[in-house]
């Protein structure tokens, strides 16, 4: 029998892993409308090979990566340690965002790491890049609400400097942190519960319509809408706003079953790596790293960086945990 250290450590690995499968389950399928996902795959139940191979993942992965890796080396948040981090990860095949690719050429010249995204866009970016990212913080300072807060804003700020896309990542990094605190032995209504009560207490410092959407995925729980209405009320768009709530109640809905909670996010179409990536990471931090499928894991990516690599970085995160 595991002890609690040991199982907590494998939530560790499978917040970070699980965000890997949901990234490559969903990177095929990017942009993809529902309907247009329905009628050229029906349901999709599986890894489908994809630009980069089968198995692969996008920016999402790779920036989060590199939010693991400059956490762990500096001990917390070095702004501009993480931004190198990014800068030096980058690879243009993996799918970075135009704004994002401007804001680090412009940190690579010179501009200060929490300049440079307000100086791409005035008002900042409203995107869930910062969100998708963040699970390491979420790791890492559970149980910390305010820690947690102040570490997703900041690393946010590095790229996403918009109120909404800070909120995205505040509560992305909200609902890993929770995730991985709940106790599964008391089983997935009562541990629900818990979560929705949790994310309705923070959401309360968030920017609207953050709040509004946590009502929504209550009402939601009550209730088995179709995709159609969890797309229409809560989005499936790289908009923080539209992604990140969906991912929420995807792992929500799907609490105790990490296959049915990613392929219920990817196959809402839409910005499908990002999403089923986000759900993935609170999926693996609430089940642990034995719940995603043997059939998955084996064909993660595997190369410098790859699954073991990352799985390295979870077990580092976990060693730094409550260090910080």
């Amino acid at each position: 029998m595991k002890d609690s250290v040991s199982r907590r450590r494998e939530r560790f690995v499978g917040a970070l892993l699980g965000s890997h499968v949901g990234d490559a389950l969903g990177m095929p399928l990017e942009g993809f409308s529902r309907d247009r996902l329905q009628g050229s795959f029906g349901r999709v139940e599986g890894m489908m090979d994809s630009r980069l191979g089968i198995g692969t993942y996008t920016d999402d992965t790779q920036m989060m990566i590199g939010v693991a890796e400059s956490l762990i080396d500096s001990k917390g948040f070095d702004g501009m340690d993480m931004a190198w981090r990014f800068i030096r990860n980058f690879d243009i095949t993996r799918g970075y965002g135009p704004g994002t690719v401007q804001t680090l050429l412009r940190i690579r010249k010179g501009t200060q790491w929490n300049e440079a995204s307000t100086a791409v866009f005035p008002k900042g970016s409203y995107g869930n890049g910062s969100a998708m990212r963040v699970a390491p913080v979420g790791l890492i300072f559970s149980g910390e609400t305010a820690a947690l807060a102040k570490m997703a804003r900041e690393t946010s700020m590095i790229t996403h400097s918009h109120p909404l896309g800070i909120c995205g990542a505040q509560l992305q990094a909200f609902a890993v942190g929770t995730a991985v605190e709940l106790d599964p032995s008391i089983g997935v209504k009562d541990n629900r519960d818990r979560f929705l009560d949790a994310l309705r207490e923070f959401s309360v410092n968030l920017c609207d319509p953050f709040p509004e959407r946590i009502d929504i995925i209550a009402e939601f729980m009550d209730s088995e809408p179709e995709d159609a209405d969890i797309i229409s009320k809560l989005g499936n768009n790289v908009v923080s706003v539209n992604s990140v709530p969906t991912a929420i109640y995807c792992a929500l809905r799907h609490l105790d079953d990490f296959r049915a909670g990613v392929l219920a996010a990817v196959n809402l179409g839409g910005d499908t790596d990002t999403i089923g990536a986000m759900t993935g990471a609170i999926l693996g931090a609430y089940n642990g790293v034995e719940s995603i499928p043997v059939e998955w894991f084996d064909k993660l990516e595997n190369r410098r960086k790859g699954r073991d690599y990352i799985i390295s970085l979870a077990e580092k995160l976990y060693d730094l945990s409550g260090k910080v």
